[in-house]
């Protein structure tokens, strides 16, 4: 029966985030997914579920993933819109629509 809720749980947050995918812009849905793998790297480790090496990225592919981010970034666009979030995120800050974060012990984030 606790396999039952939590299923139907987790299948009504999925259709919660599709809806919102399906509402964002393009580069929006580019930042969903992007914390969408921070989180997943925050709660899974390679020793927490038995990864082997084979399964982990190795240092070459760390570099190319970064020379990749790094080539997207220095491109206008993306400068144009950095500092356009910046801006946005800054007018948050001053408007009192943020809060403070913090990192548990175990990694995670909170409010702070």
């Amino acid at each position: 029966m606790e396999n039952q809720t939590t299923m139907q749980h987790t299948m009504a947050y999925e259709r919660t985030l599709l809806g919102i995918v399906h509402r964002l812009p393009p580069e929006r849905i580019f930042q969903l997914v992007d914390f969408a793998r921070f989180l997943e790297f925050q709660t899974i480790r390679s020793d927490d579920v038995g990864l082997n090496e084979e399964e982990t990225e190795t240092e070459e592919e760390i570099r190319a993933s970064e020379a990749k981010w790094d080539q997207l970034f220095a491109k206008p666009k993306a400068k144009r819109v950095m500092h356009k979030m910046a801006r946005e995120a800054l007018e948050d800050h001053r408007a009192g629509r943020t809060t403070e974060i913090t990192f548990t012990e175990d990694g995670r984030l909170a409010p702070g």
